[in-house]
């Protein structure tokens, strides 16, 4: 690129100049704070003229990046862009110069080098590796996580695929992203684009997957963190294909709309608020207000849950997987204050220690003041695996929230009558919960009684009329 001839630099920035003023000439009279003042039509109009330019100044961003990445090549040694400002990197210089992310600069640079001239070794000029997305990037039509969705999957494919094959796949897939394919004047997202230019580059290059796939597979991963901030613990990672296919599967059918969350208010006849299936209600059902990613975060602690009282789970000194709460005896007692999860260096509130306490067996450990362990105790009150089962054949093979489906298997034991009021635990005693409607029960939202030997969930009518069930 350096090699070519260079353009008049006092011409070019005195070009820019002035389109710099025109545009906040433009800007003042778009007047941005007044925007409500547009129809429908014209704001969509004006949107889409807006991203146009946005999109050509894309194209020059992603030259001129191609361009510092060019003569900041390593074989220059100090002579180097980068190098003579000080940056290791030409995406690092690019970041301080445009003011953009460390991977929107790598994105210009690669889009560049794939759509711009290039220069061989012995400094002939060449055509760029993909000219239709070059051209259709430089006048505005494609922007640039387009031109790198379509570029970036052929590249792959390249190195075994035909050369016309991989021109009529650019064809395609730059007529589809500005309108001009299968649906005629309707421009495909960057997100669609992707995923045509994926199949493009499987049928291309059908040799190429199984490489992939092993690829794939070795970059699988999975974090959770340590410690706790602001009372949540953050984690996150990426699967294969077949495991991600099966966790949508999963989340599909337990959060369905047909089987949403719904909390019936007080009949007409008086009934206390009972929730019953079938019961006819005298106002609207009441549904609790958790988006969809709190409702994924609830199944997938149900998960967790599940998986832990699994016959198949692998045991630690002989026992299930463990969480260890210490918390003072006058916690529990009072219902407020904190405790402690050992591994978790943040302090646990009393209410999450209670829902914790009513799932779990209680081994009492006595330490005196200097940390000494000078008695244990013996274990309570933990529900046994007879005894879930017992409660999934009285109650159902789900939560036994109405209209809750998250499976019982994945629930926790509720003690009705709390076990530090003297409540059994005793299959009569006990009633399965999802974590979040387990959550709900403890700190006062609903409350469970046996009626005719059936676990029976009321709501109070002033909880009812908070915000959250609306």
């Amino acid at each position: 690129m350096s090699d070519f001839p260079p353009a008049s630099v006092p011409e070019g920035e005195s070009a820019l100049t002035g389109l710099l003023t025109h545009l906040g000439q433009v800007v003042d009279v778009l007047d941005l704070d007044h925007l409500d003042r547009l129809t429908g039509e014209q704001l969509l109009t004006q949107l889409g003229q807006v991203a146009g330019v946005v999109r050509a100044g894309e194209a020059v961003l992603a030259a001129f990046s191609a361009e510092v990445a060019d003569r900041s090549d390593p074989a220059r040694g100090n002579e180097g862009l980068a190098v003579k400002h000080n940056y290791q990197r030409p995406s690092h210089l690019i970041e301080v110069i445009t003011g953009v992310s460390s991977a929107a600069a790598s994105r210009l640079i690669r889009v560049g080098q794939r759509t711009c001239r290039r220069v061989s070794d012995a400094g002939f000029p060449l055509p760029p590796l993909f000219p239709v997305v070059g051209e259709a990037f430089r006048q505005g039509l494609i922007g640039v996580e387009t031109a790198e969705a379509i570029t970036r999957e052929l590249s792959l494919a390249a190195p075994r695929a035909e050369v016309e094959h991989l021109t009529i796949a650019e064809r395609t897939l730059v007529s589809e992203a500005v309108g001009a394919g299968w649906r005629d004047g309707l421009p495909m997202s960057a997100d669609l684009v992707g995923i045509q230019a994926r199949q493009w580059r499987d049928r291309l290059d059908e040799d190429g997957i199984e490489p992939r796939t092993d690829k794939a597979f070795q970059k699988r991963d999975f974090w959770i963190a340590r410690a706790a901030k602001d009372g949540l613990v953050k984690f996150g990672g990426q699967v294969t294909v077949d495991v991600g296919a099966k966790l949508h599967a999963l989340l599909d059918a337990v959060l369905s709309p047909k089987t949403a969350d719904r909390y019936e208010t007080t009949d007409p006849a008086g009934a206390d608020g009972e929730i019953t299936e079938g019961s006819e209600a005298a106002d609207e059902p009441i549904r609790a207000r958790r988006t969809a990613g709190q409702q994924r975060a609830d199944v997938f602690a149900s998960m967790i849950d599940a998986l832990a009282r699994s016959a198949d789970a692998p045991s630690v000194t002989g026992a299930a997987p463990t969480v260890v709460v210490t918390v003072n005896a006058d916690v529990i007692d009072s219902k407020s204050g904190t405790g402690q999860i050992v591994g978790v260096n943040a302090p646990v509130a009393a209410s999450t220690i209670t829902q914790i306490l009513c799932d779990a067996s209680i081994i009492p450990v006595f330490i005196d003041p200097d940390g000494t362990v000078v008695a244990l105790g013996n274990d309570q009150r933990g529900f046994n695996r007879t005894q879930r089962m017992g409660m999934i054949a009285r109650d159902g093979p789900t939560c036994a929230m109405p209209d809750c489906q998250i499976p019982a298997t994945g629930c926790e034991a509720h003690h009705i009558v709390p076990h530090s009021e003297g409540g059994p635990t005793h299959i009569d005693n006990g009633v399965l919960f999802c974590w979040f409607h387990h959550r709900m029960v403890d700190t006062g939202v609903f409350t469970v009684t046996m009626v005719n030997g059936k676990p029976k969930v009321t709501i109070a009518e002033w909880i009812r009329r908070k915000p959250y069930f609306q």
